[in-house]
């Protein structure tokens, strides 16, 4: 049963005091709202010697009875935690002050009232839209520089916490490998629907896969990047952390030039708020990442992480989630040690025959949710051909032709 609201300060007041000391006592509280099931109040805190804080975020993530919940709640704490261990000028997050997994709490310092990017990006005034994705590069460049060459860091939190956490420590690997696993499922579902698939998109694809699991652009990131957990206060700030790690930079600014795959309010990225957003972050990494001054270099890369997204959100939207594409795999016994080769068999044994995704009911104009998701998947294929179009190699055209084609069949007349 979910506690009440009263229930939820009472906890965190008394996490508060174990980790601060003294006799922690919070009040006027304020509910946020919150992702999914997750319960997000604000409260403030009573002046006291032992925390500073004038107020604090408390997130309760009630129990779903699904492991792959109990991984993501893990993960989202070894996130604070490594965030909490970078200097201030470059923590993209609040600092985590208590937490319990086992009653599923988390208390974070609080942001103050801030606008989220979902609310901001509304805004149709070009300059202000243009300005706002030039800080979101920014922010993102500066967490991305400032967390390069930590990884061994963060997998030791990792590593301790799943040692605390036995039961998560398989699904965790699993939740990796059914992101690169998405992407073919997603090339599969494609050509099942009757889509052509060019020779330089499986290249692409393959490459994207690669990236996700090695590379040099390896970098801290939330990876499914939302405006709505994405606040604008002194600084930008990231919340929600539950598929965060480390993976390769640039599927974070595919991320945002796609317009924020599986999030589907959002709006449109332009071509010119690429441009700006693409510089701002290029600006940020050019110091230990050089090679992304390379224009055609950078932009294949961009390309190939588009094309990730793209392919895996065919996938996510065909099984009904990321986290419930992971559900999936775990659900077969028989994996042994979760290979690549394994969960992508595991994901396309539930896939049906004859499968046509334009005909799909998940993305049927007839209800106001297919219509949500025919919209996002489209706005992310339509992303893929701008941007692939504005590239000067010659291979980009049929890559550009290859997301026409797909965006083409999922247009409808309401967009």
């Amino acid at each position: 049963m979910k506690p009440s609201a009263d229930e939820i300060v009472r906890l965190s007041a008394e996490l508060l005091t174990r980790r601060f000391g003294g006799t922690q006592a919070l009040s006027e509280v304020e509910e946020l709202g919150g992702s999914g099931n997750a319960v997000v109040l604000r409260a403030r805190v009573a002046p006291n010697p032992f925390l500073q804080q004038r107020s604090v975020v408390m997130k309760y993530i009630p129990a779903t009875g699904e492991g792959i919940d109990d991984v993501a709640l893990v993960r989202e704490v070894v996130a604070y935690q490594f965030t909490n261990s970078l200097s201030e000028d470059v923590r993209p997050s609040p600092v985590l002050l208590a937490y319990d997994i086992d009653k599923r709490l988390i208390v974070l310092t609080d942001a103050g009232h801030s606008d989220t990017y979902e609310e901001l990006l509304a805004h149709s005034e070009p300059e202000f839209r243009r300005q706002l994705v030039r800080d979101l590069g920014q922010a993102i460049g500066k967490m991305h520089a400032g967390t390069a060459g930590r990884e061994d860091d963060f997998n030791v939190l990792l590593g301790r916490m799943v040692k605390a956490h036995p039961d998560t420590a398989d699904l965790q690997d699993l939740r990796d490998m059914s992101l690169l696993a998405s992407i073919d499922i997603g090339m599969d579902l494609l050509r099942s629907s009757g889509v052509a698939i060019p020779e330089v998109v499986e290249e692409l694809a393959g490459q994207a896969k690669r990236r996700l699991s090695s590379g040099h652009h390896r970098a801290f990131t939330p990876f499914d990047l939302s405006p709505d957990n994405i606040l604008r206060a002194e600084r930008t700030l990231f919340l929600d952390y539950e598929w965060a790690g480390f993976r390769d930079a640039t599927f974070d600014v595919a991320c945002v030039i796609a317009g924020f795959p599986q999030f589907v309010s959002s709006q449109t990225i332009s071509d010119q708020e690429t441009d700006a957003f693409v510089e701002a972050w290029s600006r940020e990494v050019r110091e230990i990442w050089p090679r992304v001054a390379e224009t055609e270099r950078l932009h294949s890369r961009i390309v190939a992480a588009l094309i990730g997204w793209a392919l895996a959100s065919v996938a996510y939207l065909y099984h009904g989630s990321m986290n419930q594409a992971v559900s999936v795999v775990s659900a077969v016994d028989s994996l042994d040690d979760f290979p690549e080769v394994e969960v992508e068999a595991a994901l396309t044994a539930e896939v049906e025959e004859d499968f046509n995704l334009f005909t799909a009911s998940f993305l049927s104009t007839g209800t106001e949710s297919g219509v949500l998701a025919r919209r996002d998947l489209f706005e992310t294929f339509e992303a893929l051909a701008r941007f692939a179009q504005r590239g000067g190699q010659s291979e980009m055209t049929a890559v550009r032709d290859f997301a026409r084609s797909v965006s083409d069949q999922l247009a409808i007349a309401e967009f």
